[in-house]
């Protein structure tokens, strides 16, 4: 698997996960869209932790933002 396509993944990961954080705000009591929410924080904090841990740029992964912040204000 080549860098470029790991990044068109990670991009398509956060697209969702914006997506999700949209439907969590439209659905604020159902605990449906908060897991889902949650699960894709999971996701790109697991990924983001795995790129710095090998001294990989966020910036061009398009994780250099931070991910508590966006999903839990």
């Amino acid at each position: 698997m080549t860098e470029e396509t790991i990044k068109h993944i990670i991009a398509r990961v956060i697209d969702n996960a914006n997506d999700a954080l949209e439907e969590e705000r439209k659905n604020k009591n159902d605990a449906f869209y908060k897991g889902k929410k949650l699960a894709y924080y999971e996701i790109l904090d697991t990924i983001k932790n795995d790129l710095d841990i090998d001294d990989q740029d966020l910036k061009a992964f398009g994780l250099d933002v931070n991910l508590e912040k966006m999903f839990y204000s």
